[in-house]
């Protein structure tokens, strides 16, 4: 039997004081979505109170909880993946459940954590309904590491700030390395500047006049460890 819009509501509320409680104000919350399964349906072995289907990040986890269940009941051509799963719960009287994997400081980290559970959630055989081609397949070590580099890239400003993160750009010609802050171009600037919008600003080798080559890099010169979470 379907389950009803007042059903539906309630489990929002319900959801949203869970998130509420086990985030406790932290700026950035990665989360999975649960199908609890029929009654008479065994959970595959997992640590979760069901079997998850859609693994999120978001700095706003009690909205995007309440997007995640009021918009299977108004699906478009356009609606996302995930929410059609969602609609295929309702229809089938199922009412997903939500546990919170992490919690992070910036929106980078947040980034991050929400592929490397994604990578996780895979390996562990689960087919997960998100959108995202980082979702699609399992990825080598390598490949996790370069999207992990790709995400990072794309961190705005004042995230890189916060995590002491610099760009540092490569001369073609064999010039010195140079480092840029991105606190000096966060200044008086959009707070959605990206790290690759100040690269590609400041990409000129002042000696040579040539585009230089440009990666991220950590002030204190540590390296991170890119360490799946045990199941």
């Amino acid at each position: 039997m379907p389950v009803s819009p007042m059903d539906i509501e309630r489990r929002i509320k319900a959801l949203r004081g869970q998130a509420r409680q086990e985030v406790q104000g932290a700026p950035y919350a990665v989360y999975a979505l649960l199908d609890p399964g029929s009654p008479d349906e065994p959970f595959e072995p997992s640590p979760f109170n069901g079997t998850p289907f859609y693994v999120g990040q978001t700095c706003e986890i009690e909205t995007r909880i309440t997007c995640h269940l009021r918009s299977p009941q108004h699906l478009t051509a356009e609606s996302a993946l995930v929410h059609r799963h969602i609609a295929w719960l309702f229809a089938i009287g199922r009412l997903p459940r939500l546990a919170i994997l992490e919690t992070v400081q910036t929106r980078s980290q947040s980034l991050m954590a929400e592929l490397r559970w994604g990578q996780h959630m895979l390996r562990a055989g689960f087919e997960l309904a998100n959108n995202s081609p980082d979702f699609a397949r399992l990825m080598s070590a390598e490949e996790l590491e370069f999207w992990l580099d790709y995400r990072r890239s794309n961190m705005q400003a004042n995230d890189a700030v916060r995590e002491g993160v610099a760009i540092v750009h490569t001369c073609t010609c064999g010039h010195g390395d140079r480092w840029i802050d991105p606190a000096d171009h966060a200044i008086c600037r959009s707070k959605r500047l990206r790290l690759t919008r100040i690269a590609a600003e400041t990409q000129q080798c002042p000696r040579c006049g040539n585009a230089c080559e440009w990666r991220l890099d950590d002030w204190d010169l540590l390296t991170t460890q890119w360490s799946l979470p045990p199941m």
